[in-house]
């Protein structure tokens, strides 16, 4: 029987663990980070950091949700190298080559023949390049705040608006934002430019995954994993178990939902779970799959028989059938999910709850007065 309340003692409702996988330190400048995925294994790539030196930190008074790039790049299910520049520890060198060797010796690496590479401090890049063109099991490079001239290897380059302009070819593919810094993807820096650090992420994914054969992830069914737990067996600790470290939810429309993971468990366990009507169901229209994001166009199907406040925010139940168009933008990390964008017009919400009129007085033929 689907439950109609929220009941701690519940099989279904134990807490579910999140990926484990602990950072593992291999010199004074280098951590190594297995993927941080329910799968638990992937491929291998090495990060190059900026040194605090190099980045202003961030003033703002919250923390933003975005991990860091290593913990990021590990949610979407790689072995991670992560290394910093600077007088004690690695070099560049031997970052590129002692790295690889360390992920090779790594049990949840699944791939062992080509890695990724990947430049947040673009002023390491040529050190990098050379390291490159000496290490033939490098496969792919991506570099933030630079892009250059020549690579052994397939090269994406995110460019700041103030970098110096360069075209793309056939193994350099060159994106560029209107920021003033290479940062921008960091989100421990006063730099950080949220829409376009996603951006930047989701054209990585498919780069990394084209070149390293991977990781793979069917998010259309993690996707509709996470909605079967939110309205057929209604459970908050599956539904949560669906979703990465700090995830979101944000119902656009009436700006509800969730930010984090102890806001959104409280959403959905007080405002949207056993809110929603015991005959809910929803019709899939369209269906649209990308490298991280599913974009689903469906009809939200229920009989208005209690308060859904997350939908019609202290409206009675008017005991009316609602069919509502929504859009749903699901941004996957790996093999959870990380947000939900969900849109919908209230306008036809209120009209089908018979709480707004349908049609609404207007003077015609000049009876501006009437």
């Amino acid at each position: 029987m689907v439950p109609t309340s929220y009941d701690p003692n519940s099989p279904d409702e134990q807490p579910v663990a999140l990926p484990e996988a602990p950072l593992v330190r291999l010199s004074p400048n280098a951590v190594l980070q297995p993927p941080r995925t329910r799968r638990g294994t992937g491929p291998g790539m090495i990060v190059i950091l900026p040194p605090s030196s190099a980045v202003k930190p961030s003033t703002r008074a919250e923390k933003p949700l975005d991990p860091e790039p290593v913990l990021k790049c590990a949610e979407e299910g790689f072995a991670v190298v992560g290394v910093t520049p600077f007088s004690e520890g690695w070099s560049i060198s031997e970052a590129i080559s002692q790295g690889v060797d360390a992920l090779l010796d790594l049990q949840e690496l699944d791939t062992k023949d080509k890695f990724a590479v990947t430049v947040y401090h673009p002023e390491s890049l040529p050190d990098v390049l050379i390291a490159i063109e000496k290490d033939t099991r490098i496969a792919c490079l991506v570099v933030y705040g630079s892009a250059p001239h020549s690579s052994r290897v397939p090269v994406m380059a995110h460019l700041p608006s103030s970098a110096e302009k360069a075209k793309g070819t056939a193994n350099l593919s060159v994106f560029t934002y209107e920021s003033a810094s290479p940062h921008f993807v960091l989100p421990h820096v006063d730099d950080y430019v949220p829409p376009f650090a996603s951006l930047a992420h989701s054209r990585n994914v498919p780069f990394w995954r084209k070149h390293l054969g991977g990781p793979y992830f069917d998010i259309e069914a993690i996707w509709e994993e996470h909605t079967y737990f939110e309205f057929e067996t209604r459970s908050v600790a599956h539904t949560m178990g669906t979703m990465v470290a700090e995830p979101y939810v944000n119902h656009v429309t009436t700006m509800t939902g969730g930010i984090g993971r102890k806001s959104l468990t409280n959403f959905y366990r007080d405002h949207f779970i056993f809110a929603n009507p015991a005959d809910t169901r929803l019709e899939t229209v369209s269906r649209t799959i990308g490298a991280d994001r599913v974009v689903d166009e469906f009809i939200f199907h229920c009989t208005h028989d209690r308060v859904i406040d997350w939908l019609l925010p202290a409206v009675p139940p008017t005991g009316r059938k609602l069919a509502i168009p929504m859009l749903g933008v699901v941004n996957v990390r790996g093999d959870r999910l990380y947000h939900e964008h969900i849109w919908w017009d209230q306008g036809t919400a209120m009209i089908q709850a018979g709480i707004m009129p349908s049609i609404v007085p207007f003077p015609l033929d000049g009876d501006v007065g009437r």
